[in-house]
């Protein structure tokens, strides 16, 4: 290799240099663009609420309704578009087009009580409450 020779006015050492710092450059600018371009979940998280205890003082906060539980998605005309189930905890995070929703949740053992409209917008995740009447008087 030391035996090839550089055609005349050009270094071999100084086209090294060049080269190794364009590829630098190159990293650093794809590491900056992702960097300042997160890539943002559109949908919508939340918890579900119990709701419905007789004699419930005013202001109360309703606790959260614990168990797994299927959570049915409509559109904005009402029709079923997705079904998921929470967490143990009654904790969701759902991805979902930009659009209007209703959710719904299903407990055969309860009555069914419909929540929203709720507005999803492109790359943003909202925060929803979901409140489900326990049918307690």
């Amino acid at each position: 290799m030391d035996n090839m020779k550089a055609p005349p006015g050009v270094s071999r050492a100084g086209s090294f240099v060049p080269l190794t710092l364009l590829c630098f450059l190159a990293i650093f600018l794809l590491s900056c663009q992702h960097a300042t371009s997160p890539q943002t979940e559109t949908g919508i998280e939340g918890q579900i609420y119990e709701v419905g205890s007789p004699a419930v003082p005013e202001g109360w906060t309703p606790p959260p309704l614990g168990g797994v539980r299927t959570i049915i998605v409509s559109d904005s005309s009402q029709v079923p578009v997705e079904e998921f189930a929470t967490n143990a905890f009654g904790a969701f995070r759902i991805e979902l087009h930009p659009g209007t929703y209703f959710l719904l949740v299903r407990d055969t053992t309860r009555p069914q009580g419909q929540n929203g409209p709720f507005t999803v917008e492109a790359n943003l995740l909202s925060t929803v409450k979901v409140y489900h009447d326990n049918g307690l008087r």
